[in-house]
């Protein structure tokens, strides 16, 4: 048995930027060709794995988030989403409800750390996780037990797989960002420090904290510029623990779901029919809807009320 956990943004934002402003809401205004390209994306993974078990991790945390407390720097060149991309992200995650599919954003926690602690309930409880995401920040939590998979580009990979790729282990990609830094995220590296160094480093040593213990066994490593690296780590020693703690997924976000609450509990048919004329999408996606697995409408039960969202 399995979970599918997925990074959200990576398949929303891959529709936000590629596909045209060809659907608009008919209630708003706004372009949707974000959401359009979303239920797509959840449509053809529905009706290809019928899945058991499925999350879907939203971000709500830019700028807010516990990081940016211990950095002001961390994500500082990301904007937050004009009103436009807001309504496109709100509207994926009422998808996701009308889809029957467990989903969950916080503004303390990124999308990473509530897929790190799916993951953790998820084996706890015996069944494997497999992380659907092209984020490589999230390959540190790939082990026996949990599959990454790049949906499109391949099947779902091992641990051997990716570590063969890496060349460092993937429990070790947090100690890799804190050397080399990652730009996306503004995590700051260190200076003269590149991947192949921190690769090499990284194989003698478990972890960024054993190569800070070892400084003065640095110089006889058979690296290159093997003289200037415990310069080059002494100098830093904060920025690398603050890199590191930056970098790493937290596996024990509070008030998760248990594993039993991201059952994929079936499609609200009329529910997607009036979300799908509400974004103006029309009955392009009726025949998929129709091949899925389906639940009694709510809609006249009180819990879902045509044109407004559900908590």
């Amino acid at each position: 048995m399995q979970a599918f956990l997925v990074d959200s943004s990576i398949y929303i934002f891959r529709s936000y930027f590629t596909l045209p402003e060809k659907w608009r809401s008919s209630v708003t205004g706004h372009p949707t060709n974000a959401v359009y390209g979303f239920t797509q994306f959840m449509l053809d993974f529905l009706i290809k794995k019928q899945p058991k078990y499925m999350f879907c991790a939203f971000d709500e945390s830019l700028h807010s988030g516990f990081r940016h407390q211990l950095c002001d720097d961390y994500k500082s060149n990301r904007e937050l989403p004009n009103e436009e991309l807001a309504f496109q992200l709100n509207a994926c995650r009422q998808l996701c409800r009308v889809l029957g599919v467990s989903q969950m954003a916080s503004d303390k926690y990124e999308a990473d750390d509530l897929i790190g602690s799916m993951t953790c309930v998820a084996k706890d409880a015996g069944v494997q996780p497999v992380i659907i995401s092209r984020d490589k920040d999230l390959l540190q939590l790939i082990d026996d037990d949990t599959l990454y998979w790049d949906l499109g580009k391949a099947q779902p990979k091992v641990q051997r797989q990716i570590e063969k790729e890496l060349d460092i282990g993937c429990g070790q990609m947090a100690d890799y960002l804190a050397l080399v830094g990652d730009q996306s995220d503004s995590i700051v590296g260190v200076s003269g420090i590149g991947a192949k160094t921190a690769r090499q480093l990284l194989n003698y040593f478990p972890n960024v904290e054993a190569i800070l213990d070892h400084l003065d066994q640095l110089q006889d490593l058979p690296i290159r510029g093997a003289k200037k690296l415990a310069t080059r780590l002494s100098g830093c020693t904060d920025q690398i623990k603050l890199s590191k703690t930056l970098a790493t997924i937290v596996k024990d976000v509070p008030d998760m779901p248990i594993l039993n609450e991201i059952s994929w509990v079936g499609v609200q048919v009329q529910a997607f029919e009036l979300f799908a004329q509400e974004m103006g999408f029309g009955d392009v996606f009726d025949g998929r809807i129709a091949s899925l697995k389906q639940r009694p409408d709510l809609m006249h039960s009180g819990m879902i009320e045509p044109g407004r969202e559900t908590a």
